[in-house]
């Protein structure tokens, strides 16, 4: 549906014109056409994360050919496109990170000063979307996010960043429920993590979270990025103290599917093993054929999408189109595109002070999106109140939800070796 207000031709030129004000480039591009919204995508399309960055950018892609009008489910937030705003089109300008924060930052300045983009999402990697966001803080654009969770990037008291998709905490503290609701808190836990900035800062609050949640911890192992997986698991597999659930931390894909292998050749099989961190986001990395039984803290869930009359045919969509499941980072960049489109049209410009207010006063339905949460709404940190984490577990090949209740499908096929330890 759309809520978007009329903009006559001559107006709409002249906030394209005014949100594409140049910085100070020495050879600037020309100026967008009339009739054309530009969003950048930051995203790691080269480097160790580089699967992520082309998740991102079919995301991102898929978000605007559905705002400029391929056919899609009427009820999806956007759904009615650009065409008030003068029968302005929206493109998606993409730029790689090389998951790199300089790179980061001087591409958010070239988008913004010699591409002209009415607002930024993205960037994937933590310190590439922290100092990418400080400086289009300076420029003064919009910038959201949809697929980067450490909990500080909404704490920063930044103007102009927000983010659509959970946090750290919100993903953590899902696991935690669920692990209280299925053993009981005496269940011993372990964490094995990377120790490198992500690594390190989810495996902290990982003890955090165990500690508020009455969880004695047993173990707790680093790796070395790009280290020797194989000896850490074996640590942990030959400490004193055997963990019920151990907390798997990757900073990055690399280091997870190794991990993944690591357990696999060395046969431990702990009662649970919960993937957390951005290494396990990547679709490719927790559909290996060794994650049989990992559960996962997920932001989006293919099966939660196919039973909703929203998000199953985007999900199709991007399937036929890219012949690839749609996962976590492809639903968090179409997520963040269409939240963005929503606010220029609210706006009624592309005005980077009048969007922000738009983004500010933003109350999206659950019912209009195609993410398992209650909506969008942002609270004073810029950080969407109404995200929420889902626990999947894979089982036979596929992710079945196991947490929280209310959506798991009726026909549960899922079965958590920790349920053997439900009191009473």
């Amino acid at each position: 549906m759309s809520r978007m207000r009329s903009l006559s031709c001559a107006v709409l030129a002249a906030v394209v014109l005014s949100a594409a004000g140049c910085t100070g480039s020495k050879s600037p591009t020309p100026r967008p056409s009339l009739g054309e919204i530009k969003i950048g995508v930051l995203a790691p399309r080269s480097g160790a994360n580089r699967g992520a960055g082309t998740e991102a950018q079919r995301g991102a892609e898929l978000a605007a050919e559905l705002i400029n009008g391929e056919q899609g489910p009427a009820a999806l937030v956007g759904a009615g496109g650009l065409a008030r705003l003068a029968g302005a089109k929206l493109t998606i300008v993409g730029a790689d990170t090389q998951g790199k924060s300089d790179q980061a930052a001087a591409e958010a300045v070239r988008l913004v000063s010699d591409g002209h983009v009415a607002g930024l999402v993205g960037a994937y990697d933590t310190l590439a979307t922290e100092v990418a966001s400080q400086r289009t803080e300076r420029l003064g654009v919009p910038f959201i996010n949809g697929d980067t969770t450490a909990d500080y990037l909404t704490k920063r008291g930044l103007n102009w960043f927000f983010r659509t998709g959970p946090t750290d905490r919100m993903l953590g503290e899902a696991f935690v429920s669920a692990l209280g609701q299925l053993g009981g808190t005496g269940q011993r836990i372990a964490v094995l993590f990377t120790n490198d900035q992500p690594g390190n800062v989810v495996a902290k609050l990982t003890e955090e979270l165990a500690t508020e949640g009455g969880f004695p911890q047993v173990t707790k192992v680093r790796l070395e990025p790009g280290g020797d997986a194989v000896a850490a698991v074996r640590q942990l597999q030959t400490a004193p103290d055997q963990p019920d659930a151990v907390f798997l931390v990757a900073g990055d894909a690399g280091d997870a599917t190794k991990l993944l292998e690591a357990f696999r050749q060395l046969r431990y099989t702990p009662d649970g093993i919960l993937a957390f961190g951005p290494g396990f986001t990547e679709t490719g990395t927790l559909a290996a054929g060794d994650a049989e039984g990992l559960f996962s803290s997920t932001a989006w869930s293919r099966e939660v999408a196919g039973r909703s009359p929203v998000a199953k045919p985007v999900m199709e969509m991007y399937e036929d189109r890219f012949g690839a499941p749609m996962g976590d980072v492809a639903a968090g960049s179409f997520t963040a595109v269409l939240v963005l489109a929503d606010a220029i049209g609210r706006a009624g410009s592309t005005d980077p002070e009048r969007v922000r207010s738009a983004l500010l006063n933003l109350d999206i339905p659950g019912r209009e999106m195609i993410m398992p949460w209650s909506g969008v709404r942002f609270d004073n940190a810029h950080q969407n109140t109404a995200a929420a984490g889902v626990i999947e577990q894979r089982v036979k090949g596929l992710f079945r939800v196991v947490f929280p209740d209310e959506l798991q499908p009726e026909d549960d096929a899922a079965v958590w070796p920790l349920s053997r330890l439900r009191k009473g």
